[in-house]
């Protein structure tokens, strides 16, 4: 199954991008980082990436994320990641993607307590 990219406001300042699919090296999985960078044109400064439907993971997947990550830092917003099953946990914790990415268990987690602060991605 290609890459499916779909956002929602869970409240008035964060917006959830859910993700499902496979986030391999096929070319539909590029097409991440756009939504960001119009999200962030938009002002959007709170981001939570809802992986519960993402099957599967490479690194080309995983490039992307970080990628999103350090875009958002950049433009001053927070990127936070959530609902990642048991296979791409998995594969966050052997890449250490976990020490990078603030990974919560769910999109609830993860709104909370989401405030940033200057010079922080969090």
């Amino acid at each position: 199954m290609s890459l499916q990219v779909q956002t929602t406001r869970v409240e008035p300042d964060i917006v959830v991008v859910h993700l499902n699919g496979r986030m391999t090296s096929r070319l539909e999985s590029r097409i991440v980082e756009p939504v960001v960078n119009d999200l962030l044109n938009q002002k959007e400064r709170k981001f939570i990436f809802e992986l519960t439907g993402v099957e599967e993971i490479d690194s080309t997947g995983a490039n992307i994320l970080v990628q999103c990550f350090l875009a958002a830092r950049k433009a001053g917003a927070g990127l936070r990641v959530a609902g990642a099953s048991a296979k791409v946990a998995r594969l966050f914790k052997v890449t250490r993607l976990d020490t990078v990415l603030p990974v919560y268990p769910t999109v609830a987690a993860a709104c909370e307590g989401f405030t940033l602060t200057r010079g922080t991605s969090e």
